[in-house]
């Protein structure tokens, strides 16, 4: 009899995972069965998955009925998994093992930190302590602290983490390919939209969160940089599009805090700010450059890994530092690694992409590398400079 696993996917990031792994087992002879709400739904379609079981995580009633309903599905499973970063995934493990008490479950870990700020850590703790196992997606994670908050580690034996060793490349060499043939096409659609005449100017893509501390602290700190750099600096020939969490878009807080900064910065030296309407790839694909707000792998990666710089990064010393740094010297920090590394990239041989490099005792190529960088600097930028 064909093993019966059951995949659980709110968030879309985790779901760009499952639907990989479900293609995957259903040719090993699994059956899958996939649940999924709000972008995680948008995920399987893109990957042509049928039969998904669509749920709105968002707007429940009652998270704890809708728990038992996908629970008592999954009951005659061999293995049910669930994501970690939504509050509903700590119902719905509790549910499982109430309803579904011969179920193997599992909770997967798609982020490749020990610890991310906004809540998202505070809830995976909770869903990853009602799991039987915890999976990392970065398998270094197995065997290394994890944190609900900076300065508390979450109590997971050991024996209960398995690492995944788990990176979707494929969808970045796709949107790489696609950048060669649809650059032009995207971007000009984008300009077309706004009724922006083309004079060449760079189109920058700051990607949003969707959490407390985004909203009210790393968000306003970026809109005042741009402010203080277009007093020093003529930005006018800068496009900066926010690509808004799909989270966010409802309530739409990033959206008004970027429409008051337009109202309120109209000087000729001022960029051009515009929300987007586009989807998370079509904006890479025409982004001069994309901007996130997270630094810490950044450096690591791109220096250790590629330029052969030693890696003199201390996790443990960062996350139990507790001494105030100035705001000066903390945009000090950040532009003098910006800087290395750009001096880094730019000395980089397109031959050398496949090439191996040892980061994190673990060998990977360069592309690997370069594609892990994007998508992790994608929290934390924000907050340095506030």
């Amino acid at each position: 009899m064909a093993v019966t696993i059951c995949l659980i996917a709110c968030h879309g990031g985790p779901a760009d995972h499952f639907a990989v792994f479900a293609k995957e087992l259903e040719k090993k002879g699994c059956q899958v069965q996939i649940f999924a709400s709000g972008p995680a739904i948008k995920k399987f379609q893109d990957y042509k998955i049928n039969g998904v079981i669509s749920f709105d995580s968002d707007h429940l009633l009652s998270e704890e009925d809708a728990a038992e309903q996908i629970a008592k599905k999954c009951a005659a499973a061999s293995v049910a998994i669930t994501d970690v970063g939504h509050v509903f995934d700590i119902a719905l493990q509790k549910a499982l093992s109430r309803h579904a008490p011969n179920v193997l479950r599992l909770a997967y870990y798609d982020n490749p930190e020990s610890y991310v700020p906004g809540g998202y850590s505070a809830v995976a703790a909770k869903v990853m302590l009602a799991a039987d196992r915890v999976l990392f997606a970065n398998a270094n994670l197995a065997g290394a602290p994890i944190f609900e908050a900076p300065d508390k580690p979450v109590d997971i034996d050991f024996k209960k983490r398995f690492g995944v060793g788990y990176y979707p490349l494929n969808q970045a060499e796709k949107i790489a390919k696609r950048r060669q043939s649809e650059h032009q096409i995207i971007r000009s659609r984008i300009f077309a939209q706004y009724r922006l005449e083309d004079r060449g100017q760079k189109l920058l893509v700051y990607t949003g969160g969707n959490n407390e501390e985004y909203f009210t602290k790393a968000f306003p700190a970026f809109l005042r940089f741009l402010s203080a750099a277009s007093q020093k600096s003529d930005l006018s020939n800068y496009v900066f599009l926010l690509q808004q969490h799909p989270g966010a878009k409802k309530d739409n807080i990033d959206g008004r805090l970027f429409e008051d900064w337009v109202r309120l910065s109209q000087g000729a030296a001022a960029p051009r700010l515009l929300v987007s309407h586009e989807s998370s790839d079509d904006v890479q694909i025409a982004a001069d450059a994309m901007l996130y707000y997270q630094t810490s792998m950044g450096p690591q990666f791109v220096l250790a890994g590629i330029g052969g710089a030693p890696d003199t990064r201390n996790k443990p010393q960062e996350f139990s530092e507790r001494q105030q740094t100035p705001k000066d010297e903390l945009l000090r920090r950040l532009n003098d690694a910006l800087l290395e590394t750009d001096r880094t990239l730019a000395r980089l041989d397109p031959a050398r992409l496949l090439d191996k490099t040892r980061i994190q005792d673990r060998d990977r190529s360069i592309f690997e590398v370069l594609s892990v960088v994007l998508e992790h600097f994608a929290l934390h930028v924000g907050q340095i400079i506030y």
